[in-house]
């Protein structure tokens, strides 16, 4: 509590106080704007997080203010905490803690500036009495905002050799390690569902102005948020913004999953795909701890044929892409599948238009739109395709042969 109270700021405060409240979206507006004028950081965010996260803490800055201005006292724990949140979340997306900072100064220094750019002779005492506390109010928020902050980089630089990467690490060199468990506050399960996902970018990723990298984190941190959200028990994850591997726990043996436990996977990878705001493709191999280390390259690698072979995102098994996986060994067979599309070799636009028209699941009017092309020119595509190669994508027999050719087409190259 500030030694500032309602009796030593008297009317004055409540002059600035009606101000403050009376000027809140014209305010929030103008402190909007500055910040992507002046601090090139948050030129950068995507527009859904300037209008969202920013923008409502920007309207909190100035209710937080405004009350402080009222009664005399500084901002108490709840209040703090949630500027300590946002910090996190910031520090979490990569924002520089200098540009968090700033921002809040910015803020500070906008609302001053526009009430003392309409104050009055009379209300000198009101501008004095705002400058004092606007100074006491800073440092409370500049606590507040740099504990949150340092804490969650501490979080991020510890979370790379705590107990659960340690765990993950030893399941994947084949050890099961009963005290590495514990440490991690886990009991191993009966199996694991071992994913390896292909996530795609987020449209932000790929905005003009927008900071990749933030755009990208962001996703990661929706990706994680879900995982923990959504699954029993703790997953064990290694991941990137492009994918990385996941192991899901079971109580169920692998030799015994049914075909619930699948549906529950294939609604889980919808609720990422949907949190990411990014297509999400991903490998599944059921393993016992013990066979984690054997099982996880077998899902990565059918992860980048699902991937080459344009399957559509979703779930994949073994048995949905045993075709590709055995065509894609090397040997005669690799060589020959994959020479079924060389008569594609010198026509770049034939061939990324299959790989297109197989990852939109045989979608002209989507494949269509991804190209940038008229739906009518992706059918005379498909319909040189085959008279180049015989193989028609239209027909349901002649599906199993593009995606394997378009495997060992794509690996082979």
């Amino acid at each position: 509590m500030s030694a500032y109270n309602a009796e030593t700021t008297g009317g004055a405060g409540e002059v600035v106080q009606q101000y403050l409240r009376g000027s809140a979206h014209r305010l929030e507006a103008a402190i909007l704007e500055r910040l992507t004028a002046e601090l090139p950081v948050y030129r950068k965010l995507p527009t859904e997080q300037l209008s969202g996260d920013v923008a409502r803490m920007i309207r909190r800055g100035l209710d937080d203010f405004a009350r402080v201005m009222e009664s005399g006292s500084m901002p108490g724990p709840e209040q703090l905490a949630l500027l300590t949140g946002s910090a996190t979340r910031r520090a979490e997306e990569g924002l520089p803690a200098e540009a968090i900072v700033s921002a809040y100064f910015l803020g500070a220094r906008t609302c001053a500036d526009d009430f003392a750019a309409a104050a009055r002779p009379e209300d000198l005492p009101a501008l004095t009495a705002m400058y004092s506390l606007l100074v006491a109010y800073l440092q409370h928020v500049t606590t507040a905002v740099t504990a949150g902050y340092v804490h969650q980089m501490q979080t991020t630089v510890g979370e790379r050799h705590s107990a659960r990467q340690l765990l993950l690490t030893a399941l994947r060199e084949g050890r099961v390690d009963e005290e590495a468990a514990k440490e991690a506050g886990l009991t191993l399960p009966a199996g694991y569902l071992v994913l390896a996902l292909v996530t795609g970018p987020h449209a932000d990723e790929h905005a003009p102005g927008v900071d990749t990298n933030a755009a990208a984190q962001r996703k990661l941190r929706r990706l994680h948020t879900e995982l923990a959200l959504h699954t029993r028990g703790t997953a064990l994850t290694s991941l990137t913004t492009t994918g990385g591997l996941v192991l899901l726990p079971s109580e169920t043996d692998p030799a015994e999953l049914t075909p619930a436990h699948w549906d529950g996977t294939t609604q889980l990878l919808t609720r990422l795909q949907r949190a990411a705001g990014a297509t999400v493709l991903a490998a599944a191999v059921p393993a016992r701890p013990g066979d984690v280390a054997q099982v996880w390259p077998v899902a990565t690698e059918l992860a980048r044929i699902a991937a080459a072979s344009a399957r559509p995102p979703g779930l994949y098994r073994l048995e949905d892409l045993a075709l590709e996986y055995q065509l894609s060994r090397p040997g005669p067979a690799h060589a020959h599948v994959a020479g079924l599309l060389d008569p594609l070799d010198a026509h770049a636009d034939l061939l990324l238009t299959l790989t297109a028209f197989l990852r939109h699941d045989l979608d002209r009017r989507a494949t269509a739109q991804a190209l940038n092309v008229h739906p009518n020119t992706v059918l005379y595509r498909l319909r040189k395709i085959t008279a180049l190669t015989g193989l028609d994508a239209t027909r349901p027999t002649d599906l199993p042969t593009l995606h394997a050719a378009l495997t060992c087409h794509t690996l082979g190259n």
